[in-house]
Order: structure tokens, then sequence, then C-alpha cells
């Protein structure tokens, strides 16, 4: 596609993005951040404070969990407007990017109705509208890969200028490793080297320009690395050993995250990439065809895109320490692949089978919608946290309202043998879904957000001269509730914790030892402790020696304190 209709295939692309991010960016100051969103903030916080954005700080301990990408930009939005949670909105910008991006890499790959199509089918994913609104780095590495995956169709272009192209690819995969690490790097290389192998053999892989690249990765990622490395001994091997290659193994230390079953991964991402993982086998048997050397140019891409998300999926199904949103990456080619199966099936290209089975899904839909609204409320209940929020349970008839319509709109489509029909029916009820997610999020914010534990510490009668965190050996979930107490909490040393080698003698500062909060606790100086909220308490007994005073109760956070103060629920 060249001239005046590139140019409106592009325009229509950042339309698109731009209009998925304002309904995106609507309230995007709810819910409070909860633990992971709060860590990432007080970070940047106290980046602030300290005037130090080299060595990222947590609780005021160093912190190098993390690449800084995210902390610059979040402290960078904190600098104009104060903390806030619309700092989010760094990440509904990644998802604009992402969404262009993955319009113009469909319009490369097919042609722009593909491309449009594919980026409706992801702004509309469960996964990425709720992703697009949480302040953590995983939207950034999504962009990054989408991007280099674009600069690399345009530098295998003829008549195009490779080497600028080429820059441009490594320069964002290296902003992606600022944001999380060498996981961009997997993610593009994966599809890029065997899509090359397949094309050229081994002697295609000079074309990548790998001094050029190396280079570049040099230029964007060292001065940060070789930085915080000089100034933190043991930094270098935690980062290379610990926090990859042991972390991939799940053998890291401190054990401060557990790995989700695989079938839990694989149903995350069917959830995550919904609705276009219904539409995306439409395309798989043409991306099988796709690796014979006389296959047509769409179905050659379509192996190209197969293997893009199928490398993100296998690469982290074989991690042990695989987290359910690991699966990110996965969306943008999956919704590329829906969309090369929508226009099969406009083609006719798509038989009888694929049809039913879009029945079958309706009249499934329809049946557990009905259900969901008779029944949801009594479903959910008997999910001990969940009870804890009823206006979650409040959710559950309309929710199952939508559901069965959807069922019904879905039935309807396939009786019209309709695509445009279905794939409308498709997207609009993810959406709507969607909306039906952001309101539980708010819903449940006292189970899962610091803000409200913050402000029962702040009103107490009594107000407490320090606060104790009950850490688990991942301590840093303690982020988000000195972010909204605005000041340092004590950590009570966890059991058994083997500390990072960057942390090596530094955890004297970093931990409460058990004894000694004992030994204040029975003093006449008034304290709190907080309790670990990844342990599930139906009530407080055995929390902090006696005596002791329920000051307030959020689900499996717990408040107690050593003087009478006043019950806040």
């Amino acid at each position: 596609m060249e001239g005046g209709g590139s140019i409106r295939a592009a325009g229509g692309a950042v339309a698109l993005g731009l209009g998925a991010g304002l309904l995106l960016a609507i309230r995007l100051d709810r819910p409070a951040f909860f633990d992971n969103e709060g860590r990432y903030a007080e970070v940047a916080r106290e980046m602030l404070l300290l005037g130090d954005w080299v060595t990222p700080h947590l609780d005021f301990s160093v912190f190098l969990n993390k690449p800084p990408l995210l902390y610059w930009l979040t402290a960078g939005v904190f600098h104009l407007f104060g903390p806030t949670e619309w700092a989010r909105v760094l990440s509904v910008g990644a998802a604009v990017v992402t969404l262009v991006a993955t319009c113009r890499v469909g319009a490369l790959l097919y042609d722009a109705r593909v491309g449009m199509l594919a980026g409706l089918l992801l702004a509309t994913s469960l996964g990425f509208a709720l992703e697009a609104r949480t302040l953590r780095p995983d939207m950034l590495v999504v962009a990054s890969t989408v991007a280099a995956m674009l600069c690399w169709l345009r530098a295998r272009e003829p008549g195009r200028r490779a080497g600028r192209w080429l820059v441009a690819m490594y320069a964002v995969l290296g902003l992606g490793v600022l944001a999380k690490g060498l996981v961009p790097l997997v993610v593009v290389g994966i599809p890029i080297a065997v899509v090359t192998i397949r094309d050229a053999g081994l002697a295609g892989v000079r074309a990548l320009r790998p001094g050029l690249g190396l280079a570049v990765l040099a230029a964007v990622l060292l001065p940060w690395h070789v930085a915080v490395a000089r100034r933190n001994p043991g930094f270098a091997w935690d980062y290379v050993v610990n926090q990859h290659v042991l972390f991939f193994l799940d053998r890291k230390f401190p054990r401060d995250s557990e790995g989700d079953p695989l079938a839990f991964f694989w149903s995350a991402y069917a959830g995550r990439a919904f609705p276009a993982v219904l539409l995306a086998p439409g395309a798989v048997a043409e991306a099988v065809r796709g690796w014979s050397v006389a296959a047509a140019r769409a179905a050659r891409s379509s192996a190209l895109v197969a293997v893009w998300a199928a490398g993100v999926l296998l690469f982290f199904s074989a991690a042990p320490s695989r987290l359910e949103h690991y699966c990110l990456p996965a969306l943008p080619p999956t919704a590329l692949l829906a969309a090369r199966g929508w226009q099969r099936a406009t083609s006719g290209a798509s038989g009888r089978a694929w049809w039913a089975a879009f029945a079958a899904l309706g009249g499934v839909a329809l049946l557990v919608g009905l259900g969901g609204a008779v029944r949801g409320a009594a479903w959910l209940a008997t999910t001990y946290w969940i009870a804890e929020a009823p206006g979650l349970l409040a959710l559950a008839a309309p929710a199952g309202i939508v559901l069965a319509l959807f069922g019904v709109a879905v039935v309807g489509a396939t009786i019209a043998r309709s695509a445009g029909m279905l794939v409308g029916t498709l997207a609009a009820g993810s959406a709507v879904f969607a909306v039906v997610l952001l309101v539980a999020e708010s819903r449940a914010e006292s189970l899962f957000s610091w803000r409200p534990v913050a402000t029962a510490l702040a009103a107490a009668t009594s107000a407490p001269a320090d606060v104790v965190f009950e850490a688990p050996e991942e301590y840093q979930i303690v982020g988000g509730l000195a972010y909204y107490a605005k000041r340092r909490i004590e950590l009570l040393e966890p059991r058994g914790f083997i500390p990072p080698t960057y942390l090596a003698g530094r955890t004297a500062t970093l931990f409460l030892p058990r004894e000694e909060f004992a030994r204040r606790w029975r003093g006449p100086a008034p304290m709190a402790l907080v309790s670990d909220p990844q342990q599930r308490r139906d009530d407080p007994e055995g929390l902090a020696p006696a005596p002791y005073h329920v000051l307030a109760h959020f689900g499996d956070r717990w408040i107690v304190t050593n003087v009478a103060a006043s019950v806040a629920r």
C-alpha cells in the first residue's frame, strides 16, 4: 500500500488508538492503586523525595528488583501533578502506541482492513483494557515488542533504508529492557529468528546487523546498568543470574513469588485475549500452510504471526515461575490472527464447523448468563473474599443479563451467517464485560488496595507513632501502604528470608527483629501492626502479643494496636 492509501490507513490507525486511549482514560483515578501498582508508585515518589534517579528505593531502602523506566516516567508525572492515580496514563499511552503499531503491522502483513480490525479486537480484549489502566511495566513491554516488530517488517521491505528501521527496532527493544529486563528480546527474537532462518537460512542473520544491534542496545542500556552496579555491589549478579536465570527456573531468592499452574496460565490467556482468541483459530490452518516455500503472502504472514504468539506462550509455559499476566505480549499477534480469521470467514473460507462452534458458544453464554442472573450472587458468596465486598455481589445479576444478551446476539449472527455482525457482537460484548470488570475493581478496592488501611491509621483516635507491617518474603507489598501513608513503614522480619546480593549487609536496617518488636509492643509507646494480606485470617488471634486492640479489618488486612482505639470497618 503506497501513497494516499497508506497515509489514510496510518491516519485511521492513529484515530483508533487515540479514540481507544480516551475511552480507557475515563475515571483513571479509580480504584486506588492495588498492591503491585502501589509498589511502583512508592518507588517513584521516593525517587523524587531522595533526588536519586539511579538507585531506586522502596520504603527508603535500596530496591533493585526491576529496571527503572516506569519509575522514571511515574516520577515525572508526580513531579508535574503530585502523587496521583492518574499516573496510569503512562500505561494508557503505551496502549495507544500498541494499538497503532498493531494496525500498521496488520496492514503490512495483510491489508488495511485486517490491520484496523486487529486494532479494534485488541482494544476490546479484556486483558488489554484492564492492563491499560494498571500502573506496572507490562504495557510498556507490549508496546516495545509490537513497535519492534513493525520496525523489523519495515526494514524487510524492498527500497527501504533498512539500517534506520533496524536502529529504531533495537532502540525500542532497549526501552523495553529498561522497563522489565530481557523479556522483550526473547518475545521479539523468537519470531524474527524463526522467520529469518526460514526465508534465508543462517546467512539471513547478517541482514539483522547484530553488530549494529549490540551498539544500539549498549547505548540505551549501559549508562544506567553500569551506574547502578558501581553504586550497589552485588547488583550485577542479582540482575543477570538471580532476576533472570534463577527466576526463570523458579529458584530465585528471596522466594517472593509463586508461579501459576500451567492450566491457569493458559486459561488466563484465553480470558485476557477474549474475544480475539475465539476468531484466531480461523487462521491457524492457513498459518500451517504458510511454511511452504510456495505459500501465498497471506499464508506466510499468518505463519509469522502464529510463531509470534506461540513463542510467547510456549516460552513462559516452560518457565515454572510463570505468572498469568506474562501472556500479555501474545495479545497483539492473537488479535492479528483473529482479524485474518474474520477476513477468511467473510470470503467463505470458513466452513460449517466454524459457525457451529460459535452457535454453541452463544448457547452456552445464554445459559450461563441466565443462571448468573438468577443465582450468581449466591454462587459468588461462597468465595470468602468476595463476600467481604458486598458491592461485588450486586454485580452478579446485571453481569448475567449482559452475558445472556451476548449469547443471543452471537446465536443471531451465526444464524444469519454474518461475519460482520459476529465480530461486532464479540467486540461490543467484550467492551461491556470490561466495563463490568472495571466497576468490580472499584468495588473491591478495600480488599486489594492499601488506601483504606492508610486512611484507618490516619483516622485513629490515638494515632500510632510507629506502624509495623508483618512482612512476607515478598516484603515489597508494603509499597502501597507506604505510598498512601506517606511515611516509612517498619518491616517485621520475615522468617527464613534470604536477601538478594545487593542487600548483603543491609537487612539489619531493613527489618525489625521479632524480639525487638515484642519488647516495644509491650512498652508504653503506641504502635500499630498491619497483617500480611497473603495470609488468610478469620480473626487476628496470634497476630500480635497480647494485649492488642483491633483498629480495622479489610478482607485479609488486619490492623491491631497495643493501645485502645476506635474500631473502623
